[in-house]
């Protein structure tokens, strides 16, 4: 039986880092992916500022950023009223300060890139820094004394089985995590309420920089990745997936002529290169993150809606911080089981607000007059935006925003005053009558 300091079950962007990282620290690191990469996976694929700050301080950036599209600016554009704008510097300067000691690496880009050239990357990487990789094998159970995890077993592609013993056993596996179930973790928050999400890839369209496009109870999505294609994206409320998956293709049009006509009709002219893709729920929960031997990084300790596109970058901060923790531990600083309590508080400290802030946005509610009137109120004022897009991104935290001003009663438009959010129906509208009636609206 092999013995090792550390096994890292997953071998995506939660535990290709944490690998890579805890082996570049010296340590003896085992990686097993049931996968063969490269492959595909089901995924937004979008990294905010903060995301691509972590790859760079890793020194792992260079050939994503040569061969996917990267801007700093973006734009959100909610009933009409559009606000383009950054994630500032100092923002993410100061959120590495305040979470990690230092700012090292930090950049304000953003990008897209692929799954299936991300993953394989990161997984390459680690592989570099030493770390022993197993693909096309499939965790099996842990292996316990005492009730504590000390190892684990698992079985490759050709049926051979393999055992491994470690001081600590990282899941990295998921949502759906096997490793999650066996080792006991129990779900603390549950949020069934969450968008779903249908997708595709188009090539010929000429618009440059992230647009995200809000009406009534629907959004779009769509930026630039690799091979000269976009990433088109709508979403809405699940509540209306069953309706919307009857004629997803021609609903998938309906959603974009209704939210964001001038990029419908760009869509309408490209060619898709691919199939499309669709997510039709995504209910969100927080688990115990660490147990005795055991930790979860990524999705299996937390999983979110995709409304906001941060799951590749808090998976790299979960890999940033509890490599920095069990390293700490390994080295004798403290014990294991007090780096696992340092992991688990530093992080819930860092996303407990941000995961709340997600799960009420999934629930895709019409916007207020109120909000529409903050929304006009800040379109010209660039600092404001940018606190828009810092918060948006899990930069600036919630908590700490300004309050800027409202502009007087009487300077705002038509629309605005008289804004009205029950002219949107609930549901998709498939019938004719309804789709005019959106159409108008």
């Amino acid at each position: 039986m092999e013995t090792f300091d550390v096994i890292v079950i997953g071998g995506s962007v939660a535990g290709a880092p944490t690998a890579m990282l805890l082996a570049r620290q010296g340590h003896k690191v085992l990686l097993i992916d049931k996968s063969v990469f490269p492959r595909d996976t089901n995924s937004t694929h979008f990294i905010w500022p903060r995301g691509v700050s972590y790859l760079n301080r890793w020194g792992v950036a260079g050939p994503i950023l040569e061969q996917t599209p990267h801007f700093r600016n973006m734009e959100v554009c909610v009933e009409g009223i559009s606000l383009y704008g950054a994630v500032p510097l100092d923002d993410l300067k100061a959120r590495f300060r305040r979470l990690h000691g230092d700012d090292k690496g930090v950049i304000d880009h953003y990008c897209g890139p692929r799954r299936y050239f991300l993953d394989s990357h990161l997984l390459n990487c680690a592989k570099q820094a030493g770390v022993t990789v197993r693909e096309g094998v499939s965790y099996r159970a842990p292996i316990l004394e005492g009730g504590r995890v000390c190892g684990i077993v698992a079985v490759g592609d050709d049926g051979r089985e393999l055992q491994a013993r470690a001081k600590l056993v990282i899941g990295a596996d998921g949502r759906f995590s096997k490793f999650v179930k066996d080792v006991g973790a129990r779900d603390t928050d549950v949020r069934p309420l969450s968008t779903f999400a249908y997708f595709g890839y188009f090539s010929g369209i000429d618009k440059q920089e992230l647009a995200i496009h809000k009406r009534g109870r629907f959004g779009t999505a769509i930026f630039p990745t690799l091979d000269n294609t976009h990433m088109v994206l709508v979403y809405g409320p699940t509540a209306c997936w069953d309706d919307f998956k009857h004629n997803p293709e021609q609903n998938f049009l309906d959603i974009y002529r209704f939210c964001a006509p001038d990029v419908a009709a760009q869509i309408e002219q490209a060619e898709r290169t691919e199939p499309f893709k669709a997510m039709a729920r995504m209910e969100a929960f927080q688990r115990d993150s660490t147990g005795p031997g055991w930790a979860l990084v990524g999705d299996a300790g937390s999983f979110k809606d995709q409304v906001t596109a941060m799951g590749i970058t808090h998976a790299f901060r979960d890999a940033e911080l509890i490599s920095t923790y069990i390293h700490r531990a390994l080295e004798g600083e403290f014990s294991l089981d007090v780096g696992l309590q340092q992991y688990r508080a530093v992080r819930a400290a860092d996303y407990t607000d941000y995961f709340d802030f997600v799960c009420k946005t999934a629930e895709m509610n019409n916007y207020s007059v109120d909000d529409l009137k903050y929304f006009y109120s800040i379109r010209n004022n660039q600092a404001a935006i940018d606190q828009v897009m810092s918060q948006f991104g899990d930069t600036l935290p919630l908590s700490d925003g300004k309050n800027f001003p409202l502009l007087p009663a009487t300077e705002y438009p038509h629309f605005v005053q008289h804004f009205d959010p029950t002219r949107y129906p609930g549901k998709f509208p498939l019938s004719p009558a309804l789709r005019r009636e959106l159409a108008a609206a």
